[in-house]
């Protein structure tokens, strides 16, 4: 009886290591071809390095409310509209932090003395936002982040419309803004939430300033930026 047992043992044996090495086998040949899945889908593609990295170009524009905050003069400021045109590159630091850098032309705007005539100064900056991007768990399937940064400006350009020699012929002590009054050069942070859909990317920003716009006032620029964005290359390149 036990011979048996021991016989049937033993022609069991080599079954089991014959089944175990088959399983062995195609277990490996499977992770093999999982493991090389992402190489053969990117050697498929036929895209260049430079393509990947022109995938998250992206030209946008917006309009914009802006202003002066934390001025002496704030009675006599009003908020008034401006508008934002730039392109910009996302740099992937991981799998949920963006970096995003480029060239922005913004206006930042407001208005001095609400009562009739208005005086509108504009002013034109050229912008160089660096910005990190979290992505937030919620609304994954259209990329919800989280903007956080800086940002210098170069005042390129401003304008004073209205007429400042009416009023100060009523009132020859009222404080008036001089453009040549006005710094060079502006910095502050920006705060925002980001959102894409297929090829375009919809952003709320706000930018506050750090560096007071008039020589003589402590008022600082600020803005809330809508802004609408198309990545350039990526329909494209998924064509390759």
């Amino acid at each position: 009886m036990i011979d048996n047992k021991t016989e049937n043992i033993k022609m069991r044996v080599p079954k089991i290591i014959i089944l175990v090495l088959v399983i062995t086998q195609v277990g490996f040949v499977t992770f093999s071809q999982e493991n090389s899945k992402d190489t053969i889908i990117f050697s498929a593609l036929n895209k260049s390095k430079l393509q990947f990295f022109l995938d998250d170009t992206y030209f946008f524009g917006g309009i914009a409310t802006t202003g002066i905050y934390y001025s002496n003069n704030f009675r006599d400021l009003k908020y008034t509209n401006g508008f934002v045109l730039g392109i910009e590159q996302y740099f992937p630091l991981s799998g949920k932090v963006f970096l995003s850098t480029g060239i922005n032309i913004s206006q930042r705007n407001f208005i001095h003395l609400k009562k009739s005539p208005n005086i509108r100064i504009n002013n034109l900056y050229l912008d160089v936002p660096v910005t990190t991007a979290f992505e937030l768990p919620i609304l994954r399937n259209l990329d919800f982040r989280l903007i956080l940064g800086a940002n210098i400006g170069f005042r390129t350009n401003s304008t004073i419309k209205g007429d400042y020699h009416l009023i100060l012929e009523n009132n020859p002590d009222v404080f008036i803004y001089n453009k040549n009054d006005f710094h060079r050069i502006d910095f502050g942070w920006i705060f925002g939430l980001s959102a894409e859909y297929k090829n375009f990317i919809f952003r709320f920003r706000s930018y506050s300033g750090f560096v007071k716009l008039d020589n003589k006032d402590q008022g600082m620029l600020n803005s809330f930026n809508f802004e609408i964005g198309y990545f350039l290359f990526r329909s494209f390149n998924n064509k390759k």
